[in-house]
């Protein structure tokens, strides 16, 4: 139970930092005189998916769960 809580708080924590250096990363596209690079961007969309399906997957139960159904 415990690793779980770690793992959902660490895979929230990774998208949260990773989304908002994705974020800051969307307008260096757009400025005239640079070079586009999309790998930086990609990768931390990529990354970005990884820690939100992390997150979905490690999500702890409520208290009052029914031992561990899967919820509708």
């Amino acid at each position: 139970m415990m690793k779980e809580t770690w793992l959902f708080v660490t895979s929230l924590t990774g998208m949260a930092v990773s989304a908002a250096v994705l974020i800051l990363r969307i307008p260096s596209l757009f400025q005239a005189g640079e070079r586009a690079s999309f790998w930086g961007p990609g990768v931390l969309a990529c990354l970005t998916v990884v820690f939100a399906v992390g997150a979905l997957y490690w999500r702890p139960s409520p208290s009052g769960s029914d031992g561990g159904q899967p919820r509708a």
